[in-house]
């Protein structure tokens, strides 16, 4: 019995064990063998400018609260309470919000005594003959343009962390191919050396492709020193320490991207920094037009209540207590239009200087429009030529791997010396790094593309598909 127990309660930590590796294991692939879909989220969710952008989109946001919150009434209250000379009592001016009391006339009486008052203010301004309503449009603008601001920080992050991506993956791919040189000049030793020990070659070829082989090991070096460089980049970008190790993919090596269609087919997304400008463009004329609503009457409902208490009595008298006390009450309600006739000439300065503004603002979008323009058209030939540049060396790199094979043999049978084999080792070399680069160039051109055009997705539903 006891023994059954036993085995029931192994069986159920072993298989609580096997839980626990799988979920630790999934954590860790997570993020230890990141795709660029998940580092591109990681980035997105942890850096440090995109928040900043995001914070400042919220202050803006709630500059539309506050001015919408002008429609609501003002109240003030307040509070005086002093001991002062006989005199100033009976003519004191508060510092605070409630108004001078006076009298009764008196001699002059140095006496200390006390006085207080205690007021409420109301005031309501719901008409303001639209300046309100063009405040609200202007802080509004202001809003969408600082999200636009956050839209183009994500899209930038968003390029940074797929280029770095894409040379992390191209210097890994030449790595390979700088190792796969090593391996052949490794090969390439061993039977030069047995071809020198047997006199067939001089013994300067032995020496030579040892040099050649120390050659090839610095600049494997190299390369890996960079990698490290991009990787380190790429998790600045990335800004998390979740992140240990940077997993590429070769499906970049082994597709080209297709050219996407023109200009005028994809514009479904506005670039970021058109919708920036654009906003501004808004902002600056709302704020056109709530200076032009500025040279309008000021409409204003208020009302108050207050009293007041003095330790000084109608007839001269003193009694200290009476001061602390609320002995006169009163109440007033009224409106008020104020038109600022004085204010014309400098509101038709500000006028004719926000109109400035916004002709300026116009500018600036026509420059912003004709500089992604131009950008396309640049970006879009980028990735022609480098489509079809990709689509040509791989003749070149089978010819120069076929040459490198056929100069072996011949090497080995006499027919050429030691530098025409390294001429061909080296073409071969070149040949295979510039496939690789060719691949990547093609990717980094969509990529640059699809920036360019305000949407990152151009270039991820490739990969996808």
């Amino acid at each position: 019995m006891m023994r059954n127990i036993f085995k029931k309660f192994q069986i159920k930590w072993f298989w609580m064990l096997v839980l626990y590796t799988l979920v630790y294991a999934t954590v860790n692939t997570a993020f230890g063998q990141s795709d660029l879909d998940q580092l591109l989220q990681i980035a997105q969710e942890n850096s440090p400018s995109i928040a900043e952008k995001q914070a400042l989109a919220e202050a803006s946001k709630e500059e539309i609260s506050l001015e919408k919150k002008t429609l609501l009434p003002s109240v003030d209250i307040g509070y005086d309470a002093n001991f002062a000379t006989y005199n100033n009592i009976t003519g004191m001016n508060y510092p605070g919000n409630n108004v001078p009391i006076s009298g009764p006339p008196s001699d002059d009486n140095y006496g200390g005594t006390v006085g207080s008052g205690v007021s409420m203010m109301v005031k309501w301004s719901p008409i303001t003959f639209g300046e309100r309503k063009n405040a609200i449009a202007h802080n509004q603008s202001i809003y969408e343009k600082q999200l636009a601001s956050v839209s183009n920080e994500v899209l930038r992050i968003q390029f940074q962390v797929a280029f770095y991506y894409l040379e992390i993956a191209s210097t890994k791919e030449l790595i390979t191919t700088y190792e796969k040189n090593i391996e052949r000049n490794d090969f390439n030793l061993t039977r030069i050396t047995k071809l020198v020990e047997s006199g067939i070659r001089p013994s300067v070829d032995s020496l030579k492709v040892n040099a050649e082989l120390s050659k090839s090991k610095s600049q494997l070096y190299q390369l890996k020193n960079l990698l490290v460089s991009q990787e380190e980049q790429l998790k600045e970008y990335l800004s998390s320490d979740g992140v240990k190790e940077i997993t590429t993919s070769t499906f970049f090596f082994n597709h080209l991207p297709s050219a996407i269609k023109t200009y005028t087919d994809t514009a479904t997304f506005v670039h970021p920094t058109l919708t920036i400008v654009t906003k501004e463009l808004e902002a600056n004329e709302a704020r056109l037009t709530e200076i032009k609503r500025a040279w309008t009457p000021k409409l204003e409902f208020w009302g108050t209540t207050y009293a007041r208490g003095s330790g000084v009595a109608y007839d001269g008298t003193v009694n200290h207590a009476d001061g602390w006390g609320m002995q006169r009450y009163n109440y007033g309600v009224g409106l008020q239009l104020v038109f600022p006739i004085m204010d014309l000439a400098s509101q038709k300065t500000k006028n004719i200087q926000q109109k400035a503004v916004v002709r300026a603002s116009q500018e600036n979008i026509r420059k912003v429009e004709n500089n992604l323009k131009k950008q396309e058209v640049t970006a879009r030939t980028g990735l022609n030529t480098a489509l079809a540049i990709a689509k040509e060396v791989p003749v070149e790199y089978e010819a120069s791997q076929g040459a490198y094979l056929s100069m072996q043999t011949r090497y080995e049978q006499g027919l050429v010396n030691y530098t025409e084999l390294i001429e061909a080792q080296y073409n071969l070399l070149d040949a295979e790094a510039k496939l690789k680069n060719a691949y990547a160039s093609a990717w980094k051109s969509l990529l640059q593309l699809a920036v360019v055009k305000g949407d990152i997705q151009l270039f991820l539903n490739q990969i996808k598909n």
